[in-house]
């Protein structure tokens, strides 16, 4: 009689230490020493559109391509140019030279050297038109000294002081010509910027999905916690009942011993699903933060419970908004437009140079700069040039070859978009199944839940008659728990296959309530009055 009681009462002080470290170890803080965090999941869409690193660095790639164009644009940018030559020569002349420059006709037994000191300067604009006219406005003064002007006369001015104002153009009428060439890398540069704003919205797209999909397995994990909890505190209040029937004589040692085995086990789920939870927020951190400090010792805890998403499933509906609005898509066509003007530029390479050159120059001459200039502009002298410029290539294979590679990289941008298409067809196809099945396996696990709940609740009868042992009850609460955790994961496999649907359908951000704002300097991801 008395070692019954003492076992009756060390059984009651073991249930009780058993209850003590079942309550300890069931938190982050205790149990893994981290800091719980709680987030919704419109603050985890707006960490990943501030924060995200991944997203972050596909704009700058953008960025990078807006330069490109600007830095296209330039070559278009006017120029100044400024040039100073200063010269000394004593140049021996000979018969031509010497009558032309005053010499008398006398005999000579050395060639006459003529002296000259001269000062040559030249400023201007010069540039390039869309048209591929490159143009010179310039303006050019002289200093001479020399033998002649210094014997006066002939000489009128010594020093004499030269002045021009003059435009020199040369126009391309065959390669080259046109606006439709020259702004060809402004254009391309452009569709650069074009794909690249499109490789950074699909970035954007994928991380979003990403931290949205996984914030539905983190609410499943930390409701799995809860699940492992209930099966805790049902072992432990287990315990205490079957004690009381040991007291009474109901039931023997061992069901009050498998009741606290089943504690004990309960505690190391809870430990396990504890650390699930750390598992699952990788990608999380990783898209929501921006630097090492901020997710230092913490863990992030859902705020909300799973939502039931119910996306339309039509096929055409989804597919003809994924060719409108797919980013990737839209990356393919743009990639095609690149190419067909690479093509009409290298078209153009093969044909000969023809160029139109002309320069007219109004001159004047003085003892002084400021009155040379003055003469210049009343066209005290003038000169006019007009010309061509032809060439060809013998053979030309430089510019051949570069027209075919480009055909055939047009070739290649073409069967990317028939790619594109066949692959958002497919992945369409995909996941509208997962979808389906997601959402049957939701409604099966619900049932199986249900009657997982119908045995427990018979097997706990018969306990209390008798007629079923701790064993039976501890296995059929177990095996409501693993019912219900099949039921909250095909749950939220359903959420992420609905969200995965919208990302492929390219409505995600409409569903999220964001736009990609493109009215500014730079595109950048905005919320809208609401949530879809």
């Amino acid at each position: 009689m008395l070692g019954g009681v003492i076992r009756t009462r060390l059984s009651i002080l073991i249930s009780l230490g058993l209850a003590v470290v079942a309550a300890r170890g069931q938190t982050f803080q205790e149990t893994l020493g981290l800091q719980p965090v709680q987030v919704t999941l419109d603050e985890v869409v707006r960490g990943v559109m501030e924060k995200s690193l991944d997203v972050r660095i596909e704009w700058l790639n953008w960025a990078v391509a807006d330069q490109q164009t600007n830095a296209a644009l330039g070559k278009f940018d006017p120029a100044y140019f400024l040039t100073s030559t200063w010269r000394e020569s004593d140049l021996p002349q000979n018969s031509l030279d010497y009558v032309q420059t005053g010499g008398i006709i006398i005999p000579l037994t050395e060639p006459r050297l003529f002296q000259q000191q001269s000062l040559l300067t030249q400023t201007g604009i010069s540039g390039k038109l869309p048209t591929g006219t490159e143009y010179k406005i310039f303006a050019s003064t002289g200093e001479f000294r020399n033998d002649l002007n210094r014997q006066r006369p002939p000489a009128i001015f010594y020093p004499e002081y030269a002045a021009a104002i003059g435009l020199s153009v040369t126009q391309p009428l065959l390669r080259d010509f046109g606006p439709s060439v020259n702004l060809a890398e402004v254009r391309i540069s452009r569709r650069n910027a074009a794909i690249a704003d499109a490789k950074w919205e699909l970035q954007f797209q994928r991380s979003l999905s990403q931290v949205i999909s996984q914030y539905f397995d983190l609410i499943f994990a930390i409701e799995n916690v809860e699940v492992k909890r209930e099966v805790a505190a049902f072992a432990r209040a287990l315990v205490a009942e079957n004690q009381k029937r040991l007291e009474l004589g109901v039931l023997s040692p061992a069901d009050v011993q498998e009741a606290e085995v089943a504690v004990a086990v309960a505690h190391e789920e809870i430990i396990a699903a504890l650390s699930t939870v750390v598992e699952k927020q990788i990608t999380l951190k990783t898209q929501m933060l921006g630097s090492v400090e901020e997710g230092a010792g913490i863990v992030f805890l859902p705020k909300d419970s799973l939502p039931y998403i119910a996306p339309p499933l039509d096929r055409a509906r989804h597919l003809q908004s994924a060719l409108q609005r797919r980013p990737d898509h839209r990356s393919a066509l743009e990639e095609a437009d690149k190419q067909a003007i690479i093509v009409k530029y290298m078209r153009n390479q093969l044909l000969p140079r023809l160029d139109l050159q002309a320069t007219l120059t109004a001159n004047g001459l003085s003892g002084d700069y400021g009155s040379a200039f003055e003469r210049s502009f009343n066209r005290q002298g003038y000169d006019t040039q007009v010309g061509f410029q032809f060439s060809i290539p013998l053979g030309n294979r430089t510019a051949k070859a570069n027209r075919n590679a480009a055909e055939s990289r047009q070739q290649q941008a073409i069967l990317n978009i028939a790619r594109s298409e066949l692959t958002i067809s497919t992945e369409l196809d995909t996941v509208l199944a997962r979808v389906r099945a997601a959402r049957a396996k939701m409604e099966s696990t619900r049932e199986s839940e249900r009657l997982a709940e119908k045995l427990l609740e018979t097997e706990r009868k018969r306990l209390e008659t008798g007629l079923a042992r701790t064993f039976d009850v501890l296995r059929a609460r177990a095996s409501l728990a693993e019912a219900r955790t099949r039921h909250l994961a095909a749950h939220s496999e359903y959420n992420q296959s609905a969200t995965q649907l919208h990302l492929v359908a390219g409505t995600l951000l409409e569903r999220y309530g964001i736009r990609i704002d493109r009215s500014g300097a730079a595109p950048q991801a905005v919320r809208t009055s609401g949530k879809q």
